[in-house]
C-alpha cells in the first residue's frame, strides 16, 4: 500500500513537471502555468489559480519549460485574448458600374484611407473613420467627383486566418465638381479577409454604394425639354480590394 501511494505521488510530480511552461508573448508578457491545448491554431495555458488564457501562435514568441526554450510557435490565427498593436491604417481601391436614376449608366473608380481598431475585445473587428474619393463617369456628361467623409465597420463572420466578412460605411459625400452637390453616402460589402501577418490583413469584396446628389438633368414636359437642377441617387456596384497595416 505504501509503495502504491509513493508511485501515485511520483507520477503526479512528473506530470506536473512536464506540463509546467512559460509562454512569452510579443509584448514581453510572460504567462506561467500548465499547457492545456497546443496546436497550429491555438495555445491554451492554465495558471496556478485555475484561470485559462488562450493565444494565437502568431502572438507568441516562445514556450519554455524550466527556462529552456522548447520551440518557437508557428504564426497562424487569432483568438480570444489579443495583444500587440491595436490601431491600424486601412487603404482600399474599388471600381465598377454606376447607375444614376433617370439620367444614365456609367462607371465609378475610387478609394479609401481610414484609421481604426485592429480588434475589439476578442475579435478582429475594424471600426474606424476616414476619407475616400469616388469619381463617377457618365457618357456625354462631365465627371462627378465626391469626397466621402465616413465611418466604417468590418466584422469577420468567423475568426481565423481565412475568413469571410461583412462591412458597412456611412457618412457624407462632399461634391468636388462644380456641376453637382453632395449628400448622404452609404456603402455595404461582403467578402473575404486573409491574415497575411501579425499586423497585415488583406480584404477582397463585392460592394455597393449609395450617394445622394443634385445635378443638372433634362426633363421632358409636354414634348418640350427643360433643364433642371434636381436630386438624384447614384448607385454603384463593383469590387474592392483593401489592406490594413
Amino acid at each position: 500500500m505504501r509503495n502504491r501511494y509513493f508511485l501515485l505521488l511520483l507520477l503526479a510530480l512528473v506530470a506536473g513537471h512536464i506540463s509546467a511552461a512559460v509562454v512569452t508573448l510579443q509584448n514581453g508578457q510572460k504567462i506561467q502555468g500548465e499547457i492545456v491545448v497546443q496546436n497550429e491554431e491555438i495555445v491554451i495555458i492554465k495558471n496556478a489559480n485555475g484561470q485559462r488564457f488562450q493565444y494565437p501562435p502568431q502572438e507568441i514568441v516562445s514556450i519554455t519549460d524550466e527556462a529552456a526554450e522548447v520551440a518557437p510557435v508557428e504564426q497562424t490565427q487569432t483568438d480570444t485574448k489579443l495583444t500587440g498593436k491595436k490601431t491600424v491604417f486601412y487603404l482600399s481601391f474599388q471600381g465598377g458600374g454606376a447607375f444614376v436614376s433617370q439620367v444614365a449608366n456609367g462607371g465609378v473608380l475610387g478609394g479609401e484611407l481610414m484609421i481604426g481598431s485592429r480588434y475589439i475585445g476578442s475579435r478582429h473587428i475594424f471600426i474606424g473613420g476616414g476619407i475616400g474619393v469616388n469619381g463617377v463617369l457618365l457618357p456625354d456628361r462631365p465627371s462627378y467627383v465626391y469626397l466621402p467623409l465616413q465611418v466604417a465597420v468590418k466584422v469577420p463572420i468567423i475568426e481565423g486566418k481565412h475568413a469571410p466578412f461583412v462591412g458597412a460605411n456611412i457618412g457624407y459625400g462632399f461634391a468636388l465638381s462644380k456641376n453637382c452637390s453632395g449628400g448622404i453616402y452609404t456603402s455595404f460589402e461582403v467578402g473575404y479577409r486573409y491574415q497575411a501577418g501579425p499586423m497585415t490583413t488583406i480584404f477582397a469584396s463585392l460592394c455597393t454604394q449609395f450617394q445622394q446628389t443634385k445635378m443638372e438633368v433634362t426633363e421632358v414636359i409636354e414634348q418640350s425639354e427643360y433643364q433642371d437642377y434636381a436630386g438624384r441617387n447614384i448607385v454603384t456596384f463593383g469590387a474592392k480590394i483593401g489592406l490594413s497595416f
